[in-house]
């Protein structure tokens, strides 16, 4: 690689990956990544680096983007990047633009299938290359048991059938047949160690489960931890060592496997002409817990959680070297552009590594990690974290590497890692209140302590808090986001400085019912994160409102204005409004009015309960059952495949029905009308019975006539 020289650039990405290093030796059995070590022997492996949200979709956001997760608005994995993120924005833009052949496989980005062609052709240089899970459930497999199972498969034809080894695949042809003038930018995404854990039996055979032993430390009595229980409560009681070694055995399996794969595609980098011109990075979206603090997951502002593999390969060291200061995830954004020779990114908090690699120390740097409101940072041997209920604990990572004794109180450090906590908090888009007074720059998310005070006038982006927003909030005008955790019940007026309201996913606070009133503006409600933890009543204003719930149950009480809800996989019912309403349901039973406006109805998968309302309205059926009663307005009824039962009362409009195919006709309403005719009017049937007139289009009047034959 000779100076002016521009390289090319390979990035290797796998989910939810512990820092291996950290972890070898740590349960009596050796992890076997062979391949990872090598490279480590002609590398840079960065011992300390660390994510800047513990969840896979806002990582890989921060991470691809080079901007902190209160930068991109990301927290969790229910948003959509490219929903709030231009693909303008991710640095491999940047290469795209100044000349690079960018090219993907896998996953990197949150998701394991390719992005939209909007998104990808600005991306890439090429087409989306689609991998696959295999091989199907019907493959020749062993249980081994423990979390996930721990599947493998046995006949070794199945292999190429694997998510990762597809990936490999790609990023081996691609290696082996580039030979383009421009310097390439190559992705290759693994699937694992994710969950659920199969792998080729051979993986799970390289472990003897009785082989792992459970750290004595972990079974002594640990001090309480009230918000991290809350927020991100324990999964894995150990107490069941057995399960415990299984699992740990199926996720060390799965690393190996993804270790075969990574050293697959080094080799084929090696054995092709750019094996001297390419730079390597290999990481992970975040870490993973072994089973400490009774917990088998991510999720957490532990080492574990927060801490990933990092290693960085530049042909012109190749030599192996550790780096134990703090570093970020974020910082290969900046990474990247420092070898491109491309200008650093504005605005991100990041820092190019190539000095660290090069072998210039950077020392005295705090590291975040952040989740949603909360904060913890790595600044020397300490871990300091600073919950959002205004909790604290400080860990002494050289003398308690597994975080179990809090040695805040009192402890000479503690001053100083809260100012740095804040200043670091500061630096990645982040302010927090915690005092009487809270003056944050207008730009900056604020994190509202559970006793803190709340801003004079809202930030710019957004806010997260535990109780509801100050109803004596001035307007101002922009789109905010209020982030709310409720710890009781209760009941939310949103003034009109906020405009949407969002309920953190993947955090376990305790709350049974949430009122919510909307202004007059037009409001984002959005409750997509999270499993069934709080039923939502919530009252539309008189501007455009958004809702938008998964496993909530939801009563919406629409008013005027143009109005979206998406109902998701919990009972909902739904009460149109007087504008034009788009009300779509998902599972479980809905029932939905649709007012006096306009509505367009799509019903889901589970049993829906319709009234058609005073409106225009078009009601189009699924795969579920759904009662559809038409008792207003002129309607256009589409019927999906699954059931759906019809029931026509007295409109004295004209109603439309397509896609019928036979099944139950209700005209019992029309009974005092006196007797209905069937005729034919080309390939439709028209109904009709006094004043009464539908339209069946393209359906033939015997299938009409034996539906009505079979009511009488």
């Amino acid at each position: 690689m000779t100076t002016p020289e521009r390289p090319n650039i390979l990035l290797i990405s796998m989910d939810d990956a512990f820092a291996f290093w950290r972890f070898r030796n740590a349960f009596g059995v050796e992890l076997q990544t062979p391949n990872l070590d090598r490279i480590c022997a002609r590398a840079t492996a960065f011992h300390a680096a660390y994510c800047q949200t513990p969840v896979c979709g806002p990582s890989r956001s921060s991470f691809m983007s080079g901007l902190a997760p209160h930068q991109t608005g990301i927290f969790d994995n229910y948003s959509e990047i490219f929903e709030l993120l231009r693909p303008e924005q991710m640095w491999s833009y940047r290469l795209k633009e100044a000349g690079y052949f960018c090219s993907s496989g896998g996953k990197i980005h949150h998701g394991y299938k390719p992005r939209p062609p909007e998104v990808h052709n600005a991306l890439y240089s090429h087409e989306a290359q689609e991998c696959h899970f295999g091989p199907s459930r019907t493959a020749p497999h062993k249980d081994f048991g423990g979390a996930g199972r721990g599947l493998g498969t046995t006949d070794e034809a199945n292999d190429s059938q694997y998510y990762d080894h597809t990936s490999a695949d790609y990023a081996i042809d691609f290696l082996r047949r580039y030979n383009g003038d421009a310097p390439f930018y190559r992705e290759a995404g693994f699937h694992n160690p994710h969950p659920p854990f199969r792998t080729p039996a051979r993986f799970k055979e390289m472990y003897d489960e009785n082989d792992f032993i459970m750290p004595e430390e972990w079974k002594q009595k640990r001090e309480p931890d009230a918000f991290a229980e809350a927020s991100f409560p324990p999964n894995f009681p150990l107490k069941n060592e057995a399960a415990w070694r299984k699992t740990i055995r199926n996720y060390f399996s799965c690393y190996s496997h993804v270790d075969w794969h990574i050293g697959r595609v080094w080799d084929a980098l090696q054995a092709s002409t750019h094996a001297k011109n390419t730079l390597v990075i290999i990481t992970a979206d975040h870490g993973y817990h072994m089973g400490d603090k009774a917990r088998f997951r991510k999720y957490t502002l532990w080492e574990e959680a927060a801490g990933v593999p990092l290693v960085i390969y530049d042909p012109r060291q190749d030599k192996g070297q550790v780096v134990k200061d703090p570093v970020a995830l974020l910082d290969i954004g900046q990474t990247v552009m420092d070898y491109a020779q491309l200008p650093p990114l504005q605005g991100s908090p990041g820092r190019s590594l190539r000095p660290q690699v090069e072998g210039t120390a950077q020392e005295d740097r705090s590291v975040p990690t952040f989740f949603f409101g909360s904060t913890g940072i790595r600044h020397g041997q300490f871990r300091y974290i600073s919950y959002q209920d205004g909790s604290e604990k400080l860990y002494d990572l050289e003398s308690d590497p597994w975080q179990l004794r809090d040695v805040s109180p009192n402890h000479p450090e503690l001053a100083e890692m809260r100012t740095r906590l804040k200043q670091t908090a500061r630096q990645y888009g982040m302010f927090i209140c915690d005092d009487e007074t809270c003056e944050p720059p207008p730009t900056e998310y604020v994190s509202v302590q559970e006793h803190g005070k709340q801003p004079a006038s809202p930030p710019t982006n957004g806010q997260i808090a535990f109780g509801p927003p100050d109803p004596d909030m001035p307007d101002y005008p922009g789109w905010r986001r209020y982030f709310l955790r409720p710890r009781t019940d209760m009941s939310i007026d949103l003034p009109k400085a906020w405009r949407e309201l969002y309920y953190p996913g993947d955090i376990g606070d305790k709350a049974d019912h949430l009122e919510v009133r909307c202004n007059d503006l037009g409001c984002h409600i959005d409750f997509m994160g999270g499993h069934q933890r709080i039923a939502l009543r919530i009252f539309g204003g008189r501007g455009n409102d958004r809702i938008e719930t998964a496993h909530d149950p939801i009563t919406a009480y629409l008013q005027a204005g143009d109005n979206t809800v998406e109902a998701g996989f919990a009972d909902a019912t739904i009460i149109g409004g007087s504008g034009y309403d788009r009300i779509e349901c998902q599972r479980a039973e809905n029932r939905v009015h649709g007012g006096t406006g306009d509505a367009h109805i799509i019903c889901g998968t589970g049993h829906d309960i319709i009234t058609t309302g005073d409106g225009r309205n078009v009601v189009r059926g699924n795969a579920g059952t759904s009662d559809v009663t038409i008792d207003g307005g002129t309607n256009v009824i589409e019927v999906g495949p699954g059931d759906m039962v019809l029931h026509f009362q007295r409109t004295g409009l004209p109603q439309v029905v397509k896609g019928y195919k036979g099944g139950e006709l209700d005209i019992s309403d029309w009974s005092t009308l006196g007797p209905y005719n069937l005729s034919s009017d080309g390939r439709d049937t028209i109904l009709t019975c006094g004043t009464e007139r539908v339209r069946f289009v393209a359906t033939d009047v015997a299938v009409l006539r034996q539906a009505l034959v079979d009511i009488e």
